[in-house]
């Protein structure tokens, strides 16, 4: 049986993030499926990381996010989410194999011999994303319900699962990113104190004694 594989993930804290709402997988019409999620870049160094995937690429991403909520989510309420992610690597071996030969084989195609390290370095990126504390909360929460809706399904369906299991795993840290934008946008609207130029330093104006 397979077993967590654990990667290197940064320290996590418990921060509060709201979940998003449970949906049902099997009371979405197929035209819900999309190919990709929307994650917004939202500050230096931050590009978007499951916008325009490959099949391969999006069911290999929705592994990744669930890996680490496996091994990151601990609280009462994921008592049960290790033991629900062995059961679906388990189920679904081959999807994921074929997804994992896949993206390794765009890797290749792009960039020649030099594929490996640069399949590696995306990989780490891959999973710090999944990993950031401020969705900590909203990961754990899309993975329970994810993962409970996976129990029984058919590998020739996990494709279009995964087309829509992914924006729902990534929606916590798109929110995340939203409030951040929100906050550093009120912050900037509120003007420096009396005296005080923009810049924090003394208005040339002012006299200092």
């Amino acid at each position: 049986m397979k077993r967590l594989v654990a990667p290197a993930l940064p320290a996590v804290m418990l921060l509060c993030v709201a979940p998003a709402a449970a949906q049902e997988w099997r009371a979405a019409p197929a035209a819900a499926a999309v190919t990709t999620a929307a994650t917004p870049i939202a500050g230096p160094g931050r590009a978007p990381i499951n916008i325009g995937l490959s099949a391969a690429e999006v069911t290999w991403h929705v592994r990744a996010a669930l890996n680490v909520a496996a091994l990151a989510c601990r609280d009462a309420a994921d008592a049960g989410t290790a033991d629900a992610y062995n059961r679906m690597i388990e189920a679904e071996s081959r999807p994921l194999a074929d997804a994992d030969a896949g993206v390794k084989a765009q890797y290749r195609a792009r960039y020649g011999v030099e594929w490996e390290p640069m399949h590696d370095r995306d990989m780490t990126r891959l999973y710090n994303y999944f990993a950031q504390p401020t969705a900590h909360d909203g990961l754990c929460a899309a993975a329970r319900d994810i993962l409970a809706q996976a129990d029984g399904l058919s590998p020739i369906e996990f494709g279009d699962f995964a087309a829509w299991a992914l924006p729902r795993l990534d929606a916590p840290f798109t929110a995340a990113y939203r409030r951040e934008q929100s906050d550093a946008t009120r912050m900037a609207a509120i003007p420096p104190p009396s005296g005080v130029a923009s810049s924090g330093m003394p208005s040339p104006n002012m006299i200092v004694p």
